[in-house]
C-alpha cells in the first residue's frame, strides 16, 4: 500500500472492487476519484458535525440595538432578587442573549418591549420573589441543555392579544 499505511485484516482490493461496482469511486489510471453518490455523502455527513448558524434578520440588528437592550434592561428593577442577583444583568451579556434570540425567534423591539413590561408588572405582584434577571428572562439553560426563553412565551401572549391580569381570586364566605 502507498505511504506505508496498511490494514490489517482488511482485504484492500476486495474494498476497491466493492467500492468500484457499487459506484462509489472510479479508477481513473493509477489513481481512484470519488463519484457524485460520494460527493452527496460526504456533503450529508459535513452538515451533520457543521455548526448551521441562522442569519439574524438584519433590520433588527441596526446601530439602535444597544439602545434597545438598555431599553429592555431598565424595565427590570434596579434590586436585588429573591435569587440574591441583580435584576438587571450587564449589557454585554444581554448582547449575547439577545444575539441568541434573535436568532431563534423573530419578534420585534417593540413586542419585546411590552413582553418584558408585562412579565415585570406581574411580578411586581408577588414581590419580585422568583423573578428572574433581565438576562435569564432572555434564555436559560434546561436541564437537558437545550436552550428556552420565557421572553418567547411573554412574546408570543403578546402577538396572540392574551390579557396578562391575575385572575380575581373569589372567597367563599360561610
Amino acid at each position: 500500500m502507498k505511504l506505508g499505511l496498511s490494514a490489517p485484516g482488511i482485504n484492500l482490493n476486495f474494498e476497491i472492487r466493492d467500492l468500484i461496482a457499487n459506484g462509489w469511486i472510479t479508477n481513473v489510471g493509477e489513481t481512484f476519484q470519488l463519484n457524485d453518490k460520494s460527493h452527496e455523502l460526504i456533503t450529508k455527513v459535513e452538515k451533520l458535525f457543521s455548526v448551521n448558524q441562522k442569519k439574524v434578520n438584519s433590520n433588527l440588528m441596526t446601530d439602535e440595538f444597544l439602545e434597545n437592550i438598555e431599553k429592555y434592561n431598565t424595565i427590570f428593577p434596579r434590586i436585588k432578587l429573591g435569587s440574591n442577583k441583580a435584576a438587571r444583568s450587564p449589557a454585554k451579556e444581554l448582547l449575547i442573549a439577545f444575539k441568541w434570540f434573535f436568532e431563534e425567534y423573530d419578534y420585534t423591539w417593540d413586542i419585546i418591549l411590552k413582553a418584558t413590561e408585562a412579565y415585570i408588572d406581574s411580578e411586581e405582584g408577588k414581590g419580585f420573589k422568583y423573578t428572574r434577571t433581565s438576562k435569564y428572562f432572555i434564555r436559560k439553560q434546561d436541564t437537558d441543555k437545550s436552550w428556552s426563553s420565557d421572553l418567547a412565551g411573554y412574546c408570543d401572549l403578546i402577538n396572540n392579544g392574551d390579557d396578562f391580569k391575575a385572575p380575581k381570586h373569589i372567597d367563599k364566605v360561610f
